[in-house]
């Protein structure tokens, strides 16, 4: 039976908004008080466990033998299995794969990557006691993510899509750049940590394994990215640029290390919209995107 604080998670992550009544109605049963259930502290695990833990579904009773010794139990927390998974967008199946990976599962990670149940279990272990205590807090940063054709990677920091006035600009853009895509961009939010209250053992690791998992969900398999291209000051992207690990290659261009493409940052769309200097000095870029997107679609179409 799904408890209340699970059930509100279910909704958040969907999208709903949980109404709570503010006056008792004529006649009406009065409401149930729910439990809130305790947190319960951890044990120390290492980064990529800690991730996986929260898109890993709820444990399965498991069956022992009546000659085998109960397993000691363990004291049961909330789960926020539903909110985790549906915002990094895995399927139920990956998220049984990396439960299995980080838990060091005997049959499960020798089934899928051939290694032997005792390694596996001795260096999940050795990892997981060389790993520091989860009790620094997470980097936080919120961005608005798109694909152009699934090709080129748009990002806004922040927690709003583009109004009317950043699309147009954006199409305005394309078209001066002789960029004609097939389909209009659809923006998605990305939000970390996943949870508010969550610490983590190394930040810069378990975000940059966050932003990576999320951008391999099954609604963006179909994604090849070629470049990212970013509208916004360098302030407010400080925490994104961290994460994406962008450092300078040659000259002004970019390199996100994180994904291994090209990376432009530009000033955000409101300022763009209403700056003429800043139409002006973006306009011989605009040349250099269009010979860009030509080639990466001749080299498409040839490979």
């Amino acid at each position: 039976m799904t408890s209340e604080p699970q059930r509100l998670q279910y909704l958040d992550a969907m999208g709903l908004t949980a109404w709570v009544g503010r006056y008792q109605l004529p006649n009406a049963l009065p409401t149930e008080a729910c439990e809130w259930p305790e947190p319960v502290v951890a044990e120390p695990v290492a980064p990529q466990a800690r991730l996986h833990a929260l898109i890993e579904e709820a444990p399965q009773p498991t069956v022992s033998s009546p000659q085998a010794e109960p397993a000691p139990a363990r004291a049961p927390g909330p789960s926020p299995a539903a909110s985790a998974r549906a915002l990094l967008g895995m399927a139920p199946a990956e998220a049984s794969v990396a439960t299995a990976v980080a838990t060091g599962d005997e049959s499960s990670s020798t089934a899928s990557w051939g290694t032997p149940p005792a390694q596996a279990t001795t260096e999940t272990m050795v990892e997981a006691q060389a790993t520091p205590p989860a009790d620094q807090p997470p980097l936080r940063f919120s961005v608005q993510l798109a694909a152009l054709d699934g090709r080129w990677l748009v990002m806004l920091p922040g927690d709003e899509a583009p109004h009317l006035e950043g699309e147009a600009l954006l199409k305005a853009l394309w078209r001066a750049a002789g960029i004609t895509p097939t389909t209009d961009l659809t923006f998605s939010h990305f939000r970390w940590p996943l949870l508010a209250n969550l610490k983590a053992s190394a930040p810069l690791d378990e975000a940059r394994e966050g932003l990576r998992a999320f951008l391999n969900g099954p609604a963006r398999r179909d994604w090849q990215p070629e470049r990212v291209l970013i509208f916004g000051n360098r302030e407010d992207c400080a925490t994104l640029r961290e994460v994406l690990g962008i450092t300078s290659s040659s000259g002004d261009a970019e390199t996100s290390s994180l994904l291994d493409i090209p990376v432009w940052q530009g000033p955000e769309l409101v300022t763009l919209a209403r700056s003429s200097d800043a139409k002006r000095q973006l306009w011989p870029l605009l040349i250099r995107w269009g010979k860009a997107w030509s080639r990466g679609m001749t080299e498409g179409t040839s490979s």
